[in-house]
């Protein structure tokens, strides 16, 4: 039970927003209002952030620039990451220095290609506004590839959870026991760790999110080609 020790919390607490989790529930049912956007705490005053649906892989995948670290012998290291929002399936490239939107562009050719071998051409991005995904050479290797580019609103990396989430499992199941294993010399080094990794994340790695169920990105892909085939 509620009780408000402040006058200002008596108020939050009136309207059915003394804890905080009502507080970002109630900020979720706006957003939806505003955007369109349907999210799990709008709809279940849960925090558990913005779950975007896609009837199928590549349908859209979420995209993001994650800081890793300032490496000795290699510098400044970031991770740019790709999550299709139907499946899970992911894929990462590393590069050393802060990625630009030609470095954007390059990835989102790489990832392209990735669904393309897995039999599902991808549709659509969502990004954040980092300058990497706003700029001109993004823009246009979108709009080259017949993509659609959603944006989600500033300050909001709720409305990319996928994304957000993925890069903490990476940081703590691949990059935290790899730095405590060895030295890595170079970004050739730490793109075969990221690889290596996402090997048993696609494919081995059960995922008990509330959507997976315990399963993995690779069964979930299997189930939409029996789908699409049947």
């Amino acid at each position: 039970m509620c009780q408000p020790p402040t006058t200002v919390q008596k108020i939050l607490c009136d309207h059915g927003l003394g804890r905080r989790v009502q507080r970002v529930a109630r900020a979720a049912a706006i957003a939806t209002a505003t955007t369109g956007l349907i999210t799990e705490a709008a709809a279940s005053d849960e925090l558990y952030g913005f779950c975007h649906w896609a009837a199928g892989p590549g349908q859209l995948v979420a995209l993001d620039s994650f800081y890793i670290g300032n490496l000795k012998g290699v510098g400044r290291v970031y991770q740019l990451t790709a999550v299709d929002t139907a499946t899970r399936w992911a894929v990462m490239a590393l590069m050393v220095g802060t990625p630009s939107g030609a470095d954007a562009a390059r990835f989102l050719a790489n990832v392209v290609r990735r669904f393309r071998r897995l039999g599902f051409p991808v549709r659509a991005v969502l990004t954040d506004n980092g300058p990497e995904w706003v700029a001109k050479s993004f823009a246009a290797a979108v709009a080259t590839k017949g993509l659609v580019q959603h944006r989600i609103p500033p300050r909001s990396p709720n409305h990319n959870a996928v994304c957000e989430r993925f890069q903490g499992t990476a940081l703590q199941e691949c990059w935290r026991p790899a730095f405590h294993r060895r030295s890595f010399h170079g970004v050739r080094q730490l793109q075969a760790e990221a690889d290596a990794w996402l090997v048993r994340y696609n494919t081995r790695r059960r995922n008990h999110s509330d959507f997976m169920r315990g399963r993995t990105p690779a069964e979930v892909l299997d189930s939409h080609r029996k789908n699409t085939a049947a």
